[in-house]
């Protein structure tokens, strides 16, 4: 899918049915949004941009020299977007930003949630700015606070999960609650890794400007702008890692009360085990068939056995609780 954003007397404005069955795009073209584009997108692009974009395998390269790069009057950069936060199977999706010709290109092969918010919005109102280094500044700005968002929704369900991990222990529901615990903590420490790694692409495209790699085809306000966000990603890189430091400290405690719990239910057996063992002595020393027991003939003989098992079950019982060991 291709979306063309043409600049309409210095408003970013979407450019309805562009490009349709290999139409040329407009002139006016200032940013291009390929989302898993065809080879016929793919080749309308390169024509807009004069130059080769790159495809799928090339922007999925981890090599830094590859992610971060001008060639040929063109900037290229890549950055791991934090895509379908929300769900089970959070996941990071490259994007590749081609600045070249005074237009901005955007190669992503997952519709992240900042890109789809971004055009959301320009296709509504438009957007106040068609330089490629003003629109690259307002793509990064929607992942950051996207990202800070997601780490936000993550802070309030850690919250939650610590006001329970640290709650009396209920034994009737311990085991439904440390089970659900545990995939809440798992799915929390996932996204979070996820975050991080988006943001330590971030902060490497940030040094990238800030060193003043892309002054070729980006303005000096792109790198002022990345001077001041790059605290903004420091901080939130900080505070990732102080939760993912909370989940671990949760993921103890959640294990901590499973240990206990299971200790508690070998106590019980072990303490069954001791009380039930004399009552099981005595039965059977009664029931052995010897030819000579005087007890046989004994008209209480019965009844003193009974009596001598429940003595010999309540003194173990009475003894432990004595102790505080139940």
């Amino acid at each position: 899918m291709m979306h063309v954003f043409v600049n309409d007397g210095g408003i970013l404005r979407w450019a309805k049915g562009s490009g349709a069955h290999g139409a040329p795009l407009p002139a006016e073209t200032a940013w291009l949004d390929l989302v898993t584009p065809t080879h016929e997108e793919q080749a309308q692009g390169e024509a807009v941009m004069g130059l080769a974009l790159p495809t799928r395998e090339q922007i999925a390269e981890i090599e830094e020299s590859s992610r971060l790069r001008r060639a040929s009057g063109a900037v290229h950069m890549t950055v791991l977007v934090l895509a379908l936060a929300e769900t089970e199977a959070p996941r990071l999706t490259p994007v590749r930003f081609v600045v070249a010709g005074g237009r901005l290109a955007t190669i992503h092969y997952m519709d992240a949630q900042p890109f789809l918010t971004f055009r959301r919005r320009t296709v509504r109102q438009g957007y106040g700015g068609t330089s490629p280094d003003a629109i690259l500044v307002a793509l990064l700005e929607a992942v950051v606070e996207r990202t800070a968002g997601v780490l936000r929704r993550t802070a309030a369900e850690l919250d939650s999960l610590s006001s329970r991990a640290f709650r009396r222990f209920d034994p009737g529901t311990a085991e439904t609650d440390d089970t659900r615990a545990l995939k809440a903590l798992g799915q929390c420490g996932h996204v979070l890794a996820k975050a991080r790694e988006s943001l330590v692409s971030l902060r490497r495209m940030l040094d990238f400007l800030m060193r003043g790699e892309g002054d070729v085809a980006l303005r000096k306000a792109a790198r002022r702008w990345a001077r001041g966000i790059v605290q903004d990603v420091d901080g939130l890189d900080q505070y990732a890692r102080f939760l993912s430091n909370k989940v671990g400290l949760l993921l103890d405690s959640t294990l901590g009360r499973i240990t206990v719990g299971q200790n508690d239910i070998v106590k019980l057996v072990s303490v069954l085990t001791v009380i039930l063992f004399p009552p099981l002595l005595v039965s059977s020393f009664f029931g052995m068939n010897f030819d000579v027991m005087p007890e046989k003939d004994w008209a209480f003989g019965y009844p003193m056995a009974v009596v001598l098992m429940l003595v010999s079950a309540v003194l173990p019982l009475w003894y432990f609780r004595r102790r505080g060991w139940l």
